[in-house]
């Protein structure tokens, strides 16, 4: 039996099934559940499938979507290539199934297959809601995550790979990548980087703790070099797209009446000192000091440090970028106590998300004047 065969099996491909529809979107969701987004040697598809089954090695790039239409083909089902051109002029292979009706790009990653004609309705995915819009030169696939929107790439009109264009392939994904239903995993130079549709968590996992990156990642190769990278403290971004213009988020930060708005009903600030390049205040909840906090005013934002027992940031760092109907927001927190070796729980990454994102609503919500 051949590799691409017993491929198919160990995925729950029906053997002998007709090519419907309904099967082709249940293979490529389980393809991209089960095989890793990452490098992999030179090789034909079967010997990526083949490594893939026996020590459950991974793939990106053109050489994933080969691997993919190798084993559509075997199933029987009609797709083709196509070429992808992202906003940069980087060009890549995508695949089309029902007479180019219907994207399936596994090396994005997309996590299900997206109807092109009609458009399909906003899809919610881990690390943003993706959407399809139609041009003259194309449909062309839209991410918004973290407070922005971007085009990721317009599909030709046209058959054909990308490897009859003469534009540069784009490089190959760098380190370790995993693609959750809420959330993505990279590791790459002794950092771990957890990130969704509003945050960015980046901590210092060392490439020695072997067993911590196979219990992420699955089976991996030999990781690469990691000097330096552990020396930077862990940090956590939450991002915020806001209607309001920067102008009034910088007259709120510079007010510490206005400010001490934003902070949550119950407490209070206190001892407030102007400063030169800012102020600082004692917050209070009731009788009980939380933190006491320094805010220092720069021209795109602020930069808070704070100490006390309930301060779960050593600082955080607010930054305001205009945009056409308003304000990105994105509010850098750096953790004060040190992090497990192995990463933070989810449930405490999530909380921590939770606290600056308020920030954010709370700064969102009073720049507004509501």
């Amino acid at each position: 039996m051949s590799a691409v065969r017993e491929a198919l099996e160990a995925l729950g491909h029906p053997p002998g099934a007709l090519p419907e529809a309904r099967l082709l979107g249940d293979l490529f969701v389980r393809f991209q559940a089960q095989v890793a987004l990452r490098s992999a040697p030179d090789g034909s598809a079967e010997d990526h499938l083949s490594a893939w089954l026996e020590s459950g090695t991974g793939l990106c790039g053109e050489a994933r979507t080969a691997a993919f239409a190798a084993l559509a083909a075997e199933a029987g089902f009609a797709i083709g290539p196509a070429r992808a051109r992202g906003a940069a002029g980087d060009v890549r292979t995508i695949l089309l199934a029902e007479d180019g009706r219907l994207l399936l790009d596994v090396s994005f990653p997309l996590p299900a297959p997206v109807p092109l004609e009609p458009p399909a309705r906003e899809l919610a995915t881990g690390y943003g809601a993706l959407s399809v819009r139609r041009g003259s030169d194309g449909p062309g696939l839209h991410l918004e995550t973290r407070g922005e929107e971007r085009l990721l790439y317009r599909v030709d009109p046209g058959p054909g790979a990308a490897s009859a264009d003469t534009t540069k392939e784009p490089p190959r994904e760098p380190g370790l990548f995993r693609l959750l239903d809420d959330r993505l995993l990279r590791w790459k130079g002794g950092v771990l980087e957890v990130s969704d549709a509003w945050s960015r968590l980046r901590v210092p996992f060392p490439a020695s703790d072997d067993d911590g990156l196979e219990a992420l990642f699955g089976p991996i190769s030999p990781p690469e070099d990691e000097r330096g990278a552990t020396a930077n403290p862990p940090t956590l971004a939450v991002y915020l797209a806001s209607e309001a213009r920067p102008e009034a988020f910088r007259a709120l930060l510079g007010d510490p009446e206005s400010f001490a708005r934003t902070l949550p009903e119950e407490w209070s600030a206190t001892a407030v000192e102007m400063r030169a390049d800012g102020y600082s205040w004692v917050v209070r909840e009731a009788e009980e000091t939380l933190r006491t906090e320094r805010v220092r005013v720069v021209p795109d934002g602020l930069v808070i440090e704070a100490e006390g027992p309930l301060a779960l940031f050593r600082s955080r760092t607010l930054r305001l970028q205009r945009r056409t109907d308003g304000t990105r927001l994105r509010l850098l927190g750096v953790l004060r106590d040190p992090v497990p070796p192995r990463g933070l729980p989810d449930g405490t990454r999530r909380r921590l998300v939770f606290e600056l994102a308020n920030e954010l609503l709370a700064l969102d919500r009073v720049a507004a004047g509501s």
